[in-house]
């Protein structure tokens, strides 16, 4: 009889470090899995930055060449996607705005170093896969635009 129950001990025992290995096994995926979410939210939102100070730094420049020039345009070649998602840029007096279209989750700001106070107004709006764009500075106006 005691050789019978010792059999199931050990069947038990198997069972039983079966099942830890499996807990194991799900909560290092599910750690991996959040990790990576996180991921691609910090990535996506650098990438939204860079966006931004590509945009911020050309409408400083195109403000600089406005100063001497009746009206001045440069044309960006932006990305259509960041992270698989498509995005909206904004110029206003408050700066260079991402977001993403479909989560705002993902979003990022820049300043333009106080050119709404000499160059006049800033805006416009644009959705990503209107790439290019351009950032158009009317000297008359004292307005910059972002444009298709």
């Amino acid at each position: 009889m005691a050789k019978f129950l010792r059999g199931q001990y050990q069947i038990l025992e198997q069972v039983i470090l079966f099942g830890i290995g499996l807990i194991i096994l799900t909560s290092v995926f599910s750690i991996f899995s959040l990790l990576g979410d996180r991921i691609n939210l910090v990535s996506v939102h650098n990438n939204f930055q860079e966006v931004g100070l590509a945009v911020a730094s050309n409408l400083i420049e195109v403000y600089g060449q406005g100063k001497y020039f009746h009206n001045a345009s440069i044309t960006l070649a932006l990305p259509r996607v960041v992270g698989n998602r498509l995005y909206q840029i904004s110029i206003n007096d408050n700066g260079v705005h991402i977001n993403a279209t479909d989560n705002d989750a993902y979003r990022a700001s820049i300043g333009v170093y106080n050119i709404n106070r000499t160059a006049g107004s800033l805006s416009g709006v644009e959705l990503s896969a209107a790439s290019p764009i351009r950032l158009v500075f009317y000297n008359s106006t004292r307005e910059a635009t972002l444009r298709r």
